[in-house]
């Protein structure tokens, strides 16, 4: 059902579109040189972005005009076909291929069916999804009556089995980091929701020694941390390569920086240059003023998103917002904490910046039923 409601709140999608628009231009500019010689066509990845980019702002228009008590109605069903797909893609068939010894892709083309012309195969990540979806549905869960009529240690274990189901297929893929940027918008639904500090002061020691010990459970874990603090120990060439090519790649931009198109780290320096450490080669062309506007942007963004919850119309609405504004604060923090050694390297992009179809469209489509609270169509 679409409603003819009130406008949206215009500053926080001009803060979107913003971010966007950058993260196209970064996305050419970083790519440029691999999409030349790899591809023949310095736009490759621009026309794929910009195509996801399309994708995901279609479906925010749509949600943005949904109403929300549908939304919250079929909440089970989309967080049930998450896990549905999470388990589908650990078994072995075509459609869910092992890359690296990882299980996080579902190929909706997969060979022997045709490759499509310029695009070849079409994947996704269902993590992606199913981050989306569980933020609908714990919201949904937490402000139900049938929950709150719980008491509290009933309500405590109700929400650590759901929770452990659904960041527990991704934790086996493996992929440890979303699993651990579920977990932590999860908990933070849950205080948000009045589920009490205790709890969040208990499973904070919690899952920074599961953290810790799984860190400590695998070699090139323990590399990357020994990296964080000591990168000059490690090997040049191998597990300290990545995070000296990125300081360089800072340190040479200055304040000001080189100026747009001028990196000298995109020639096949720096890995993973327009996903994970896309960071990078805005400091080096844009300098820290550049990164700084930036970091505002999200700044702006998070705060702008809080104060929706904030005056949202009902608990619901309030809760989902506050999920998905988490979801942006948690993984930005965490690629930009990695960028600037604050915290291991990990395989997180840069929120609406980083090169990526799954990432783009579903935080898309999250944003639109943040701009969708923003209206005010749903009643308490």
């Amino acid at each position: 059902m679409i409603l003819k409601i009130r406008p949206f709140d215009r500053v926080f999608l001009g803060i979107i579109l913003a971010i966007a628009v950058f993260g196209l231009l970064m996305v050419y500019e970083a790519s440029v040189v691999y999409a030349s010689e790899t591809f023949g066509g310095k736009y490759h990845f621009l026309i794929l972005q910009f195509g996801w980019m399309f994708i995901g702002f279609t479906g925010m228009f749509f949600l943005s005009r949904i109403d929300l008590k549908l939304v919250k109605k079929y909440a089970p069903h989309l967080f049930i076909f998450s896990l549905l797909l999470l388990a589908f893609i650990l078994l072995p068939t075509w459609f869910a291929p092992s890359v690296y010894g990882a299980k996080r892709w579902f190929v909706l083309n997969p060979s022997p069916l045709p490759a499509i012309p310029f695009i070849g195969r079409i994947s996704f990540q269902p993590s992606e999804l199913a981050k989306l979806a569980s933020i609908i549905f714990f919201a949904s869960f937490l402000t139900s009556a049938r929950y709150k009529e719980n008491s509290l240690w009933r309500a405590i274990i109700k929400f650590n089995i759901v929770m452990l189901i659904a960041t527990g297929l991704i934790f086996i893929e493996p992929d440890f980091t979303t699993a651990f940027i579920l977990v932590i918008i999860l908990i933070v639904m849950y205080y948000v929701s009045g589920g009490g500090l205790m709890y969040f002061l208990i499973s904070g020691p919690l899952i920074a020694l599961f953290g810790t010990l799984y860190a400590m459970s695998a070699k090139y874990r323990m590399d990357r941390i020994q990296t964080l603090f000591n990168p000059e120990s490690m090997d040049k060439m191998g597990a300290g390569y990545h995070i000296r090519q990125i300081m360089i790649s800072l340190g040479s931009g200055g304040f000001f920086g080189l100026g747009l198109g001028h990196s000298r780290q995109k020639y096949a320096y720096l890995p993973e240059v327009m996903t994970d450490s896309i960071f990078a080669i805005i400091g080096e062309e844009f300098g820290f003023i550049g990164t700084v506007l930036v970091v505002a942007a999200f700044c702006a963004l998070i705060l702008r998103g809080l104060k929706i919850a904030q005056k949202a119309a009902d608990p619901f609405s309030s809760l989902l917002v506050s999920g998905i504004i988490t979801w942006i604060c948690v993984q930005a923090f965490i690629n930009l904490g990695a960028m600037t050694r604050m915290l291991p390297l990990t395989g997180v992009p840069l929120p609406l910046i980083s090169y990526g179809g799954s990432s783009a469209i579903f935080m898309l489509w999250g944003l639109g039923l943040v701009l969708n609270v923003s209206r005010g169509n749903i009643d308490s």
